[in-house]
């Protein structure tokens, strides 16, 4: 059963729900080939942030996540943290993007994409390269579990992922790997980006059996102020009711048009809410659901 996490991490890219069951019988036209149900969130105009943009240091976000009994095992879900440069004054390229995504299964399949030496030379490509990792544990349902992901943004590399709760806490040294810049993204000012996410690919999971939702809740995210991590982003999902669309106007995308804080839907497949179903603190949580019937 891991080999077939593992080889559904090569399928996958940054890229009110129906039973779980209900899909088993629907015929494949009626599946989306992969999906991914990913929440974002802005984050550019406190003055830390922006020493940040001006000089990347290292930078963490962590998240507590659940998942029930039923949740399938080829379900990949995490975490990413992103540095846009925009275009105006980047320090690398314009419309630059510095994706520290990461994503776990159940059954303790860690993965994350590397990025390519073309990356570091300015050209984004598909996410086609990953480190894969079996942690040699099974996660426990109905229960939260807290995960991070720490990176250096100087150098555009990954440092650490780490998971804690229920007697575990294991760090793994992801230190040394590349981040991947994986789109253009033409926003006109510097900003940073949180992100929930949960993936599925129909060609591991051509029945879409079992479970497909996964909840986060108390979400942080947090940069290196000279010796000292500070808490720059925090979100218990309990200031909004509706996500809506990202508010985009090309050519270039004006950042001042974009609410800080607030979750957007980050692609227009992701089926994403608000929910009061399961929470960890508080009274709401995001629900992430990764099944790939058509809606």
């Amino acid at each position: 059963m891991r080999a077939v996490c593992i080889l559904l991490c090569i399928m996958l890219l940054h890229v009110g729900c129906s039973s779980d069951n209900e899909a088993v019988n629907q015929e494949e036209n009626e599946l989306m080939d992969v999906i991914s149900s990913t929440s974002v969130a802005f984050a550019y105009s406190d003055q830390r942030i922006k020493d940040f943009l001006a000089l990347p240091t290292e930078a963490y976000v962590s998240c507590y996540f659940y998942f029930p009994e039923d949740l399938a095992i080829d379900i990949i879900f995490g975490l990413d943290m992103e540095w846009l440069e925009g275009v105006d004054n980047p320090i690398h390229f314009p419309g630059g993007d510095w994706m520290s995504l990461a994503g776990i299964t159940r059954e303790g399949i860690l993965w994350f994409p590397i990025g390519s030496p073309e990356n570091l030379l300015g050209t984004p490509t598909d996410t086609n390269k990953w480190e894969i990792r079996d942690l040699n544990i099974d996660l426990a349902p109905n229960t939260w579990y807290k995960m991070t992901i720490h990176s250096d943004f100087n150098k555009r590399e990954f440092l650490s992922f780490r998971l804690e709760g229920n007697e575990l806490d294991i760090t793994q040294d992801i230190s040394g790997f590349p981040l991947e810049y994986p789109n253009y993204a033409p926003f006109d000012k510097s900003f940073l980006t949180f992100y929930t996410h949960a993936l599925r690919s129909k060609e591991f999971a051509p029945d879409n059996v079992g479970g497909t939702k996964v909840y986060f809740d108390d979400m942080e995210g947090g940069i290196l102020v000279g010796d000292t991590f500070e808490t720059i982003f925090s979100n218990g999902f309990e200031g909004q009711n509706q996500i809506t669309d990202i508010p985009v106007a090309l050519p270039i995308i004006p950042l001042s048009g974009i609410t800080e804080n607030l979750f957007y839907y980050e692609n227009d497949e992701a089926k994403i809410q608000i929910t009061s179903t399961i929470s960890r603190t508080g009274n709401h949580a995001m629900e992430c659901d990764a099944s790939l019937l058509k809606e």
